[in-house]
């Protein structure tokens, strides 16, 4: 057995133990920027916060996946835990993680070429395989060019960094992902964020940024389909936004490709603007179609060698792998194919019975219908406390707190496949909803009792 941090024995629920000092009142952001005369005795506060919650039972990040995450899964916490139940948090939005093609695809290039890439993009890091990847990804999403990155994280970051330029403008959206806030914080000092979703602020800044700098560059950045909330925007509306004020627009596909739209084409297919020429798309290959990787297609070539020439994460990384390429070739052939539209048409099928579940027992299902389905908890000592109890009743799933979804909104978040039978979905949803109540319950008896406490409230 793989050593654990720590030898907690599992007391939960512990009155003595949830109730230690921020185990369910603080969020990890309070220990960001500690103070300390020695660097590696910074984050000291941390350690003990996090050591605070895992003893108690309710630290249910950094889990240990011990054997096959198939439908079901057991998992091991960083006290050696062990919890078995039904997995609805590994990112498989296809179900294609154990399809034989992909495998016996691995198979061959294992059989036939090395095990890794020659080098980095610019030093022999290409091959035929790698082009003709490229250029089918290119030609899925409507461009005419196309290149790959070793990680979804490196396409987004570079998308946006390898075009912005100090003296420009970037307007991102508020709940975009961290990998494209980063490559526009690298990329320039006027980064500005808007409401989520929307469009009319995005029209009202632009105005307000042409009358100020009419001659610096803007782009836009938003995601096709959002991982917290499962909403879109409306791609289409900003599209022509951003073309009316001489701005480009950049569309992170990462959660809507393979699993949604026709032929798998996500959120940019079904509003009908594949291809366009004022559009960049970045993405990755892990969430639909079982391996690492990301790219970015566009119709500019002006854009590719900007790319390849300043986005330092292609620049300085190494390929991907034979292996990597065949993989994600094979799933896109199939995501693009009829087998490919029957597992869209079974995930559907999976979410909205999850969905519906979650509305009987009236529990708010955020965002539309999408492989994505976030749970609203709300408090975040609540999240916690039903989070550990859910996986002690059989179910393995995350929840989400702040900072990366706002105060007071925590929620589960389960991962959609087609894989999954809808019996046992509903059962999932049971056990949350189980869960939650007893979660309300419990807190409330800890509050009644809490005279001495001082329980101050959630980060």
């Amino acid at each position: 057995m793989t050593p654990s941090f720590y030898d907690f024995p599992d007391t939960f629920p512990d009155r003595q133990l949830l109730t230690a000092d921020g185990v369910l009142t603080k969020g990890q952001m309070r220990y960001f920027n500690p103070k300390s005369d020695h660097i590696l005795n910074r984050f000291d506060g941390l350690e003990g916060y996090l050591r605070r919650r895992l003893e108690a039972g309710v630290f249910s990040h950094r889990m240990q996946v011990v054997g096959d995450p198939g439908t079901r899964a057991t998992v091991r916490d960083l006290a050696g835990r062990e919890f078995t139940g039904i997995n609805l948090s590994t990112v498989d939005y296809m179900g294609l993680s154990d399809h034989p093609k992909i495998k016996n695809a691995a198979r061959r290039t294992l059989d036939t070429s090395r095990l890794h890439s020659v080098n980095t993009g610019p030093l022999l890091g290409n091959s035929p395989e790698s082009g003709a990847l490229e250029t089918w990804m290119a030609r899925h999403m409507g461009h005419e060019f196309g290149m790959l990155f070793p990680t979804g994280w490196a396409a987004s970051f570079s998308g946006v960094a390898a075009l912005a330029r100090p003296g420009d403008h970037v307007l991102i959206d508020e709940y975009a992902h961290q990998s494209l806030k980063q490559g526009a914080n690298a990329a320039c000092d006027s980064v500005i964020k808007f409401r989520h979703l929307d469009n009319s602020e995005v029209a009202n800044r632009l105005v307000a940024l042409r009358k100020a700098d009419p001659d610096a560059g803007v782009l836009v950045v938003t995601e096709g389909l959002y991982s917290m909330d499962g909403d879109a925007p409306d791609i289409r509306e900003l599209l022509q936004i951003c073309k009316d004020h001489r701005a480009a627009l950049l569309v992170d596909i990462c959660h809507d490709l393979g699993c949604t739209g026709p032929r798998g084409t996500g959120t940019l297919g079904l509003q009908g603007i594949l291809g366009d020429p004022d559009l960049i798309v970045v993405g990755a290959f892990s969430k639909a179609f079982a391996t690492n990787g990301g790219f970015l297609t566009t119709s500019n070539l002006g854009v590719i060698f900007a790319a390849y020439c300043f986005a330092g994460p292609y620049t300085y990384s190494t390929s991907l792998s034979p292996m990597q390429i065949s993989i994600a070739q094979t799933g896109l052939e199939i995501a693009a194919g009829p087998e490919g539209a029957a597992r869209r048409a079974k995930l559907e099928a999976n979410i909205a019975a999850t969905r519906g579940r979650a509305a009987e027992h009236g529990i708010l299902a955020y965002g539309a219908p999408s492989p994505i389905v976030s749970l609203h908890v709300g408090s975040e000592k609540i999240a916690r406390l039903a989070c550990a109890r859910a996986f002690r009743n059989g179910l393995v799933t995350t929840i989400l707190e702040y900072p990366v979804v706002s105060r007071g909104k925590a929620r589960f978040r389960l991962s959609m496949s087609p894989e999954h039978d809808e019996a046992v979905l509903i059962a999932a949803v049971d056990i949350i909803a189980e869960s939650i109540d007893w979660a309300r319950a419990y807190q409330a008896e800890i509050d009644a009792g809490a005279d001495a406490l001082s329980l101050e409230p959630a980060e």
